[in-house]
C-alpha cells in the first residue's frame, strides 16, 4: 500500500513543481526539488507494480526503464539546484539529462503499452499516458507556446496519481477477498 500512496504523492508533487514554474515562468530552485521529490516518490511507487508485471516483459521493462530513469533525472535535479538553478535549456543538453530522458521515454512507452494490453489497471491510464508521451515528444521538436509542455507534466502526473489510486484499491480488494 506503501507504493501506491507513493505514486499518488509523488505525482502530486509533480504537478505542484508545475505550477510553480508555470507561476514562475521559469525553471526555479523549488520546482527542480518538487521534481526530484515527486520522482523519487514515483521510483518507489513502481516497486509496488513489480507483482503485477512479473509474468510480463513488456511489463518489467517498464518498470526498470523508468525506475533507472526517474532515479538519473532526481540526479540531474539535485545537481541542476546544487548549481543555483540552471536553466532548463542548459540542463536539458547535459548527457546525463538526454540519457534519463531516453530510458524513461522508452519505460513510459513500455508502460503504456503494458496496461493498454493487460486487464490488471484501467486501459484509459495507458491510452491518455500514451497521449501525454506523444504530446511531450511532438513538443521537443514543434515550437508551442511555453504553457503546453508544463501541461503535458501535469497530465502524466494525473496519470501515476490514477494508477497508484487504482494499485490502493486493487490491493485493498485482493486483502478483502480469502
Amino acid at each position: 500500500m506503501i507504493a501506491a500512496w507513493a505514486l499518488v504523492l509523488g505525482g502530486l508533487a509533480r504537478v505542484a513543481g508545475e505550477i510553480i514554474e508555470l507561476l514562475a515562468g521559469r525553471h526555479t530552485g523549488p520546482s527542480g526539488l518538487l521534481a526530484a521529490l515527486g520522482l523519487l516518490l514515483v521510483v518507489i511507487g513502481f516497486t509496488g507494480l513489480w507483482t503485477d508485471v512479473r509474468t510480463s516483459r513488456l511489463g518489467r521493462a517498464a518498470v526498470i526503464l523508468i525506475a533507472v530513469g526517474a532515479l538519473v533525472f532526481v540526479g540531474v535535479a539535485i545537481w541542476s539546484v546544487s548549481q543555483g538553478t540552471l536553466p532548463i535549456g542548459e540542463v536539458a543538453r547535459t548527457p546525463q539529462f538526454i540519457g534519463a530522458a531516453a530510458t524513461t521515454f522508452v519505460g513510459a512507452l513500455c508502460l503504456a503499452a503494458w496496461l493498454v494490453t493487460s486487464s490488471v489497471y484501467p486501459r484509459w491510464i495507458g491510452l491518455v499516458m500514451s497521449a501525454a508521451i506523444g504530446l511531450s515528444l511532438v513538443s521537443s521538436f514543434v515550437a508551442l507556446p511555453s504553457l503546453v509542455q508544463p501541461l503535458i507534466d501535469m497530465v502524466m502526473a494525473l496519470t501515476f496519481i490514477q494508477l497508484g489510486l487504482s494499485m490502493a484499491e486493487r490491493r485493498k480488494r485482493h486483502r478483502a477477498d480469502p
